[in-house]
């Protein structure tokens, strides 16, 4: 993805695609607690200040567990991006299989429908665009 980065940290980049109308999130090595906390409330500050409802959310590079951040993520997050104006998330998987865990965690906690996991980026974009 190549479009305007509006946040850079060590753990998390966030870019505005205007072209695809989404937020795109890619997410970097080892993921605490907090820094898992602290990138998702990035996000939804963007997600708002920009009136998106979409994002694409990559976890390729991610390793390891973040696991404690499940039910805050699921819970808490979740439906503040909501109210905030998302619509479609699509997370791209991490082949690291604790930070896979992590994520089917968080997502067996979410409401049905939250969000789409997918194996890799190609497909996620592919679904994203079709979204309304």
């Amino acid at each position: 993805m190549a479009g305007h980065v509006l946040y850079s940290s060590d753990n998390l980049d966030i870019h505005h695609e205007q072209s695809e109308g989404w937020l795109y999130a890619n997410w970097k090595g080892y993921q605490s607690v907090d820094m898992v906390k602290a990138g998702c409330e990035e996000m939804l500050r963007l997600l708002a200040a920009l009136r998106l409802s979409k994002v694409l959310n990559d976890n390729t590079l991610v390793t390891g567990i973040w696991v404690g951040a499940a039910a805050w993520v699921a819970g808490n997050w979740f439906p503040r991006m909501q109210q905030a104006g998302l619509r479609h998330f699509a997370w791209v998987q991490s082949p690291a299989r604790l930070s896979f865990v992590s994520a089917t965690t968080t997502l067996q906690q979410a409401l049905p429908g939250t969000a789409v996991l997918f194996d890799n980026l190609e497909t996620a974009t592919t679904w994203l665009r079709a979204q309304p």
